[in-house]
């Protein structure tokens, strides 16, 4: 809970993948899989109250109970695909879950270098802004597929065709996604004109979802 508002993580993994075969179950270290990253950033948060795994398949239901995700839903194949909407899920999650939490946050599993500290701070940001919705975003030199613009009040632009604004470009991270409860059951989306950010490091931003990716995260963490 943060400033009395509670708060619900969601956390969605699927079977099937289009890079990187069964990458919800690859162990990466130490017997460590991408679900043990974001299961241990979200015990140790001040403030998430309860967390829920989505998933379509039974055997990463199986495996994540025995990680520690206790509240697991199982979400149908047509929102287990390479076209499936993190929206509809997140609406199919909300559906299955009786008690109505104040803030939801998104914590994709394909981020396992997003610490405890990144998802406190931008709860913390989050409510000193009094925002209704939130990205991660991270900086580079390089032009990424998911660029985004900032503005002056702190918000973002959803325009991937945005150019440098200075040394850098910023672009979407898929490391948090935050927003009120009420906010989202209105629009359906994440964005909207008023939707702020938090900045997380480039070495924290990694996005597992090539072969490329699995070298460079296993290269990070050795």
């Amino acid at each position: 809970m943060i400033k009395g508002k509670e708060v619900l993580a969601i956390v969605p993994a699927r079977l099937g993948s289009k890079r990187i075969k069964n990458k919800s179950l690859i162990k990466i270290k130490n017997n460590m899989r991408l679900l043990n990253y974001t299961f241990k950033s979200i015990i140790n948060s001040k403030y998430i109250d309860d967390f829920v795994l989505s998933s379509e398949s039974s055997k990463i239901i199986n495996v994540s109970k025995k990680i520690g995700f206790n509240n697991c839903i199982q979400r149908p194949k047509n929102l287990a695909s390479n076209k499936s909407k993190s929206e509809d899920v997140i609406s199919h999650a909300l559906k299955k879950i009786k008690k109505k939490y104040n803030i939801i946050i998104l914590l994709q599993i394909t981020s396992p270098l997003r610490t405890t500290s990144d998802i406190d701070k931008a709860l913390e940001k989050f409510i000193k802004k009094k925002y209704t919705s939130m990205v991660s975003i991270s900086k580079s030199t390089r032009k990424n597929k998911f660029n985004i613009s900032l503005n002056r009040k702190d918000f973002v632009k959803k325009d991937f065709l945005s150019k440098k604004s200075k040394k850098y470009y910023h672009f979407l991270n898929g490391a948090i996604y935050i927003f009120k409860l009420d906010f989202f059951k209105k629009t359906k989306n994440f964005f909207s004109s008023e939707t702020g950010y938090y900045l997380m490091p480039y070495r924290r931003s990694l996005d597992i979802d090539t072969n490329y990716d699995l070298k460079r995260l296993r290269s990070m963490l050795a």
